[in-house]
């Protein structure tokens, strides 16, 4: 039996025919989005996690809600976050230097009562006394107008 072969000599040429278009860089840039948008995930607007926020998040934040956040109440307040932030800055000495300096304040406020008491017990020993009978004169019965003591009402 005879093997019979091809003839794989002749080719076969197929024309194709290409066109192209040409741009300048600027019509390029104009007409073609270079940006690769498509391939970026966007998130959603709306969209905010806790987990990913920054303190400077919180600040943004803190200030545009600045006159929305109520003055009082246990959270969620201006007051809420001066407790809680003087609690952790350990800021009750401040207060306890500020309630001494009050106290002396009034110790001071006293003193000087009784003071511009003693005043007006030796003006009204010098004029005579009260009509009572008594030693004891009120700045509200001696006339100090002129004299830089005011009067205390009782």
């Amino acid at each position: 039996m005879a093997i019979k072969k091809e003839d794989t000599t002749s080719t076969t040429v197929k024309q194709s025919i290409l066109n192209r278009r040409v741009y300048d860089k600027d019509a390029f840039n104009d007409t073609v989005n270079t940006d690769f948008t498509e391939l970026i995930s966007s998130q959603d607007p709306s969209f905010f996690s806790l987990d990913l926020a920054t303190i400077g998040d919180f600040f943004q934040l803190y200030e545009k809600f600045f006159y929305e956040i109520p003055k009082l109440g246990d959270t969620n307040s201006h007051l809420y976050l001066v407790e809680t932030s003087g609690e952790y800055i350990d800021y009750a000495p401040r207060e306890a230097e500020i309630q001494a300096l009050l106290e002396e304040i009034a110790d001071l406020r006293t003193e000087n009562l009784e003071l511009r008491q003693d005043f007006a017990n030796a003006l009204g020993a010098e004029f005579g006394g009260s009509d009572d009978g008594s030693d004891r004169t009120t700045l509200t019965n001696v006339d100090v107008i002129g004299q830089g003591v005011s009067p205390i009402r009782p």
